[in-house]
């Protein structure tokens, strides 16, 4: 008897990452969000360009060096990003960020008065704890008696 061994042979295809991405065309290049905030910035640019009081061939100029690369910058987007999310988290960090400045009185205030809190917590042992650790030993000495007195009788 022969044996004749075939070996499987098991073929390898990558995956690319934008494989059946949903909102997406040209092939998942581009984003259906993204290709959307561009023509409507297109649009307003375009309108805003015809607006302009300047020849057909400074239209064309100002079109080719100002359009062009706004469109692109909104069809690619920012770090993953649409760019009016990026916009809109951008304004909200511009809002919501906190300049430091020197310290007022109250603030000193409030501060010496946690950090001699935070002293004396540290002496004395964290606070009221100190207090429920005597009762615990009333109680468990109580019980000790009581247990005590059984094994006695």
């Amino acid at each position: 008897m022969v044996k004749i061994v075939q070996r499987e042979k098991v073929d390898v295809y990558t995956i690319p990452p934008n494989f059946a991405q949903e909102g997406t065309i040209f092939s998942g290049r581009v984003r259906l969000r993204n290709a959307f905030e561009a023509g409507v910035l297109a649009l307003l640019l375009f309108q805003l360009l015809m607006a302009t009081n300047l020849s057909v061939k400074g239209k064309i100029y100002a079109g080719i060096i100002v359009m062009i690369p706004v469109v692109i910058f909104a069809v690619l987007g920012v770090q993953g990003e649409s760019l009016t999310s990026f916009l809109f988290q951008f304004l909200k960090y511009l809002w919501g960020r906190r300049i430091l400045t020197v310290p007022d009185g109250k603030y000193r205030l409030k501060r010496n008065r946690r950090l001699r809190k935070q002293q004396y917590r540290s002496q004395s042992g964290k606070g009221g704890e100190r207090h429920r650790k005597r009762g615990k030993r009333i109680k468990t000495s109580a019980k000790r008696s009581k247990t005590d007195g059984k094994t006695e009788s």
